[in-house]
């Protein structure tokens, strides 16, 4: 499995230690995981690094950065600055439709990451993720640590697949908190469907 992770935090994020992109990276290689790391500064740059990854063949693509319900922010977007570079998800999910196809699993560690916004952006596209991973509010970057930190360690043992991230989400949404979610896509449907669901916790909002 290799990883390739891009980030794109303030830089008062990075100067404080509380930009959790390199955490992990290390994360990974103490899992045996191949994992690239790339520090996007503007628009230009976070474009080059997603084509890079895509080029590569990355099977997780991992971005790290602020964001809400329908964008994500750049480390040019310095808080207070008056500075917006930051993508909307259209603008997002276009760097994705390029000549090479894109990764299995699109890891958000970004606040709202896993926005139905972006679902339904990248399910009006040509090219998406089979699975989104993230949260569907604010998160801390701790939260995102200790998340991803499962989630990896359960696609190390068992492959990028529905059942492990259903099974490793479970264990996100019990220890860590229970507004974290994936998003997997269903060809039948021809959108992603939800886990855990909307309804009840864990509920199962597709075929098994």
């Amino acid at each position: 499995m290799k990883v390739s992770i891009i980030d794109s935090n303030y830089p008062e994020d990075h100067y404080a230690e509380r930009a959790d992109g390199i955490v992990a990276q290390h994360i990974l290689k103490a899992l045996g995981i191949t994992a690239d790391f790339r520090l996007a500064l503007d628009r230009k740059r976070f474009a080059k690094a997603v084509r890079r990854a895509l080029r590569e063949g990355c099977d997780v693509l991992h971005v790290s950065t602020h964001g809400n319900d329908e964008s994500i922010a750049l480390c040019s977007d310095q808080r207070g600055s008056g500075q917006h570079e930051g993508l909307n998800w259209d603008e997002f999910v276009e760097l994705f439709q390029g000549r090479h196809n894109a990764p299995t699993a699109l890891v958000m560690s970004a606040c709202c990451g896993a926005s139905t916004a972006l679902g339904d952006a990248f399910a009006a596209a040509g090219r998406r993720p089979k699975i989104i991973l993230g949260s569907s509010d604010d998160r801390r970057p701790a939260d995102y640590v200790a998340a991803w930190a499962l989630l990896y360690r359960a696609f190390r043992a068992q492959g990028i697949r529905r059942r492990v991230a259903q099974e490793a989400l479970a264990g996100i949404c019990a220890t860590v908190h229970h507004n974290f979610r994936y998003l997997r896509w269903d060809d039948d449907r021809e959108r992603y469907l939800q886990y855990p669901g909307a309804g009840r916790l864990f509920e199962v909002m597709e075929r098994t």
